[in-house]
């Protein structure tokens, strides 16, 4: 009887702890590329400014509650970390921010990639896209190395080429800009595989967030091999059964129809439907997904 009484003490001491356990069962990521943040175009705004559009952005992200957070067209370092102070104050570490060289401009540009985290980082670097046959893609990408309960989670923060055409024939131009992005993402996919495969084997789970530019509903893009080559690889966006309406990230404005622009793609880990924020405060709005670790 005494062993009885014991072993069901044991069970429920054991159960209260389990209950008790400060490791997350889940996270949330979300991405967002904030328009030029946080001046709002490529010149300097004053600083009243500039604080009204990150108190914008931040009163946007602190209901959602992001444990991780990658930002797209961001200033420079300060700009996050001023960021990250105003959704939470002392919670959020800038994991990293680049600092990539625009083409044709003097210094840096305006239009970073960055990644924000509760978590403290076991390894993050930036890496700029490779020129390849003449192909030149802009900017590159910004990955973060986190450990979290019992997950090893690396975490991609990326802005691809956009659609912009400023002159020369448009057919040629669009093509030259899927090819940029067709081969950034054949650049990525390398990278996780020689490069976070080889060195960084507990990295079992990888999420892929960012602006792609590009989606499967327009014309467009019917033949660009970008997002084929993400899904190819066995990432899922979770945006593959909605219907348009469900997953505009970019609303229609200018003449441009809503697009989907904006995707968080993941492997190896169990994940709900991406939820979008409609907001004013960036002409993108955040794309939000939930992973379960445990």
């Amino acid at each position: 009887m005494n062993r009885a009484v014991f072993a069901l003490l044991a069970s429920v001491l054991v159960g209260s702890a389990v209950g008790q356990s400060t490791e997350p069962t889940t996270i949330r990521i979300t991405t967002w590329n904030l328009q030029w943040f946080p001046n709002g175009s490529a010149n300097e705004a004053p600083t009243e400014q500039q604080n009204q559009r990150i108190k914008e952005a931040a009163d946007v992200l602190s209901p959602t509650n992001p444990d991780i957070v990658l930002l797209q067209e961001v200033r420079d370092y300060d700009a996050c970390a001023r960021l990250g102070e105003a959704i939470a104050l002392g919670i959020y570490h800038v994991a990293i921010c680049s600092a990539f060289k625009e083409p044709f401009q003097r210094g840096l540009g305006k239009q970073q990639v960055a990644i924000l985290s509760k978590y403290q980082a076991q390894a993050a670097w930036v890496e700029p896209w490779k020129s390849m046959n003449g192909v030149d893609p802009p900017r590159g990408f910004a990955f973060a190395w986190f450990k979290i309960g019992n997950k090893d989670i690396g975490v991609y923060s990326l802005h691809l080429k956009s659609n912009l055409i400023v002159h020369g024939d448009r057919e040629a131009e669009t093509a030259k800009n899927i090819r940029k992005r067709e081969v950034a993402i054949t650049q990525l996919l390398t990278h996780i595989h020689d490069v976070i495969g080889t060195t960084m084997p507990t990295i079992k789970s990888v999420v892929i967030g960012g602006d792609f530019n590009t989606n499967h509903d327009q014309a467009m893009f019917s033949a660009e091999r970008t997002l084929d080559s993400l899904t190819g690889a066995g990432y899922h966006s979770g945006f593959e059964e909605l219907s348009l309406s469900q997953r505009v990230t970019h609303p229609s404005s200018h003449g441009f129809p809503g697009a989907t622009f904006d995707f968080i793609f993941a492997k190896n880990l169990t994940v709900s439907q991406p939820i979008v924020t409609h907001t004013n405060a960036s002409d993108h709005w955040p794309v939000t997904r939930h992973f379960r670790l445990r």
